[in-house]
């Protein structure tokens, strides 16, 4: 049998594939810078064992988020 899919708003025009492209990355920028000039980051120390734990409770696609991620630091030098 052949469920029929349906979207939310059927009127909407669908993004191409550029543009979506294009909406991730606005997204990620904002999601970056988005934090208020008002609000205070608190460094959180966290013991090591505690990190490679959670680590070892990821799945892949978040595996990989943190290797970006952590490639991303080791470019900068390793700063924040």
């Amino acid at each position: 049998m052949e469920q029929v899919k349906s979207i939310h708003e059927p009127e909407a025009e669908l993004l191409s594939a550029e543009d979506a492209v294009q909406d991730a990355a606005r997204l990620r920028a904002a999601i970056r810078v988005g934090r208020r000039p008002s609000e205070r980051a608190v460094p959180v120390r966290v013991p090591l064992w505690a990190l490679l734990e959670a680590l070892d409770a990821l799945e892949l696609p978040e595996l990989k988020q943190v290797a970006h991620r952590v490639q991303e630091r080791l470019v900068a030098g390793g700063r924040p």
